[in-house]
């Protein structure tokens, strides 16, 4: 089918009737049965009084009856709706699902309020958006006939295959099947399928990058749009070739998405940082089918050593950044304090000459000189020598804006992925954490830890803009964590002797000051996830708010890494579209504004863009974009965690029988949750092997006590554990605890 329900939804409006005929163009229905499908959907969707069907029209109806929650459910078959607005979990009870399945979108009913220890009990109404088009199954005989069973566990619904397909029941024991669903379940019968392919499980980093492309329906490089592009505009360009600019290699892998360049100048006030982004959104058309393409996409999906990128190819080899080549640039200046802050900005369409690449080991070969003995230097980084004030002063000025950046809220962690080499470009930071609301740490000689730092004053800067002047953006919020969870936190600090004090009311200090104490504390790791669990999530919308990763509390408006995600390509389109053809003054206004800057907005009371140039970004929020790209951000986290794991599988699938030192990550009654580093992968020590004892669960202290011997398990304890079983496809490790040793803190 064309459209999801989510999508079909996302057209009509409660204002403004839409015909039948403009669903049809819209979807580009043209076959009968597709027709037929749309009318059915309409009619099931009036029947649950979503929307109005009279004469042709469609008009959206109020239904606050009807949570939007996605499904998550457990491989014991417990399921509950997570709603998408937050609030508390809605369970949902396996003859309530009305066949939908782990992960979908959906629309729910309560049909039962919750209680003080109860959850609300709802039921499906309907399903908005699937998220299982392609899955991995088993292919086996069953009274159904053929059929596949999904390798997850939390899909055990069984998927009816033809008969012509029985050949790959002679596949290898160690090979899966992609299976492409044809229909999903109705009434008594199954879902229908088709095996695609058999993929072997064991057959190297080529073969896992296709399993896991496979489990989540996402494809490779040869994928990428080919539409062809618009002539740049070249007209009113700022010239800033003269300024000495560098390019940092953030990523390893060679087709990672391009990322911004830094220049430096020194004011009579402090620093004016530039930070230049590729010129993307001046080459397609606005709502062109290269646009929409992009849209669908969302984002960027990086599994290791291998991107599915968002942009396409044409478009990147256009745009790219290289040293010593003159390329279009859309470019800010920030005017920053010598402390960090920033006092100023300013957009503009630039032409730059990036000067030179600095890769990783470069900026690490620096970090061991003194930047005062500049004609000392090694033979690798000698090609530096020009640029090595730049590069100081540049240092010096991030540092700055780093401390300000905490000093203002925001939260750093010690949790980077493993260092794993087929973990590859995820082992990096990113330029914004725009889903977890935190930052993990990064080293001050890594080229991504810069561009961070100046990207995420660059968006700051813009945010700003856009509030000020009431524009149409994408922003980005997350607000600061409740005090409840803080003292949760710090109850289990405490519980554990950290070095972490309260405050004078005996409350726990913000987060920001929690998170720098448990980095130094004795069970560092541990309390530091149990910090980050309790970090509110954030939230995508079109209307200004705080976003704590950056220490912003006014607005925060992304649009540096535009190759990555595609609210910061809208917000490029937004941005160039403003610079191009905003209006400076009004008739009741004639004092003009600058509206490249932050001057003179408290003067603006019209609307600074066109109504035919901001009609489109308008609609593409009334539409629903920022719950499209939280799905599609959620979605690639998910793809992303999911190739990590893997990898972390992999590492610890060779050491099966051996003995090795783990982290107590997590106390439950069923047992703990144990490290294993360096991978950091995890695995279950189940209760009933630890036959020495009868152990009672505490969870307050977050430990398994024995009755007779009182010795304990606890939350951040290194223990020896056997590393028993290792299941890669569905990350299941079985560890058993050596109890010869008593556990101690890490």
């Amino acid at each position: 089918m064309k459209f999801s329900v989510a999508k079909l939804l996302s057209q009509l409006h409660p204002e403004t009737p839409t015909t039948v005929s403009q669903l049809r163009k819209k979807f580009s229905l043209n076959a009968e049965s597709e027709k037929t499908q749309l009318d059915i959907a309409l009619a099931a969707l009036q029947s649950l009084g979503v929307l109005r069907h009279q004469r042709g029209r469609v008009q959206l109806q109020p239904h606050d009856h009807l949570i939007p929650a996605r499904l998550r459910s457990s491989s014991k078959g417990f399921c509950f709706a997570v709603r998408e607005g937050g609030g508390g979990d809605i369970y949902v009870r396996d003859q309530h699902l009305n066949h939908a399945w782990h992960g979908d979108r959906v629309l729910v009913q309560i049909v039962r309020e919750g209680g003080r220890r109860r959850s609300p009990e709802g039921i499906v109404q309907c399903v908005l958006e699937r998220v299982h088009g392609t899955l991995l199954a088993i292919p086996k005989r069953s009274d159904h006939g053929l059929i596949a069973q999904p390798l997850d566990d939390r899909l055990p619904h069984p998927i009816q295959l033809p008969e012509e397909d029985s050949h790959h029941l002679d596949a290898s024991d160690h090979a899966v099947a992609e299976v492409h669903l044809d229909r999903f379940p109705i009434a008594q019968h199954l879902a229908q399928g088709k095996i695609a392919h058999s993929l072997p499980t064991s057959g190297g980093e080529s073969q896992d990058q296709r399993l896991v492309q496979t489990k989540h329906g996402i494809f490779g490089r040869s994928t990428r749009n080919r539409s062809v592009l618009k002539p740049l505009d070249l007209g009113k360009r700022e010239d800033l070739r003269s300024l000495p600019t560098l390019l940092l290699a953030g990523y390893s892998v060679w087709d990672a998405p391009q990322l911004p360049a830094l220049s430096l100048e020194t004011t009579s006030t402090g620093s004016r940082l530039w930070v230049h982004t590729p010129a993307l959104a001046e080459r397609f058309t606005a709502l062109g089918y290269l646009d929409l393409w992009m849209r669908d996409r969302g984002t960027a999906i990086c599994t290791g050593r291998r991107w599915q990128g968002l942009i396409s190819a044409q478009l990147v080899k256009a745009s790219a950044l290289v040293a010593d080549e003159e390329q279009a640039a859309l470019s800010v200046a920030l005017d920053l304090a010598p402390d960090g802050t920033l006092e100023g900005y300013r957009f503009c369409r630039s032409t730059i000459k990036p000067d030179v690449l600095l890769q990783a080991r470069d900026l690490q070969d620096l970090a061991r000189q003194e930047f005062k003995v500049r004609d000392q230097l090694p033979a690798p980084v000698r090609h530096l020598k020009p640029h090595m004030a730049t590069i100081a002063q540049l240092r010096t000025v991030l540092a700055a804006v780093r401390q300000q950046r905490l000093a203002a809220g925001s939260i750093e962690l010690d949790l980077r992925q493993p260092a794993l080499k087929t973990v590859g470009d995820l082992q990096t930071v990113a330029l914004d954490e725009k889903l977890q609301g935190w930052l993990p740490r990064a080293q001050d000689h890594e080229p991504m830890a810069w561009l961070r730092e100046a990207g995420l004053v660059a968006n700051r800067a813009l945010g700003r803009h856009c509030a000020a002047l009431k524009l149409p953006a994408f922003y980005v919020q997350s607000g600061p964590m409740e005090a409840s969870d803080l003292n949760g936190v710090a109850r289990t600090a405490l519980g554990l002797e950290s070095n972490l004090e309260l405050g004078q009311d005996g409350n726990a200090p913000d987060g920001a000051t929690m998170a720098t104490v448990l980095q130094t504390a004795a069970r560092s790791r541990a309390l530091q996830q149990q910090l980050r669990n309790v970090v509110k999530p954030c939230a995508f919308a079109s209307e200004p708010g705080p976003y704590m990763p950056a220490g912003e509390q006014k607005a925060y408006a992304p649009f540096m890494g535009a190759a990555l995600h595609y609210g910061e390509l809208f917000n490029q389109q937004l941005l160039v579209t403003l610079l191009r053809h905003g209006k400076c003054s009004d008739a009741g206004h004639p004092e003009a504004v600058d509206l490249a800057s932050h001057r003179s907005h408290d003067q603006v009371s019209w609307e600074v863009l066109p109504p035919d140039h901001s009609k489109p970004f308008k609609d593409a929020l009334a539409e629903g974009l920022c719950q499209h790209l939280l799905d599609r951000s959620r979605f690639a986290a998910v793809v992303e965690a999911d190739w990590v794991a893997l990898c972390q599988a992999r590492h610890l699938e060779s050491h099966v029988g051996k003995t090795m030192d783990g982290v107590i990550s997590g106390v439950q009654s069923y047992g703990l949750f144990v490290e294993l580093p360096p991978s950091h992968g995890e695995g279950l020590v189940h209760i009933s092997s630890l036959r020495d004892d009868w152990y009672e669960f505490r969870a307050r202290q977050h430990r398994l006590l024995g009755r007779k011997s009182q010795r304990q398990f606890m939350l951040g304890d290194t223990i020896p554990v056997e590393i028993q079983k290792v299941d890669v496809l569905r990350n299941q490790i079985d560890l058993v605890a050596v109890t010869a040793n008593a556990p101690g803190p890490t």
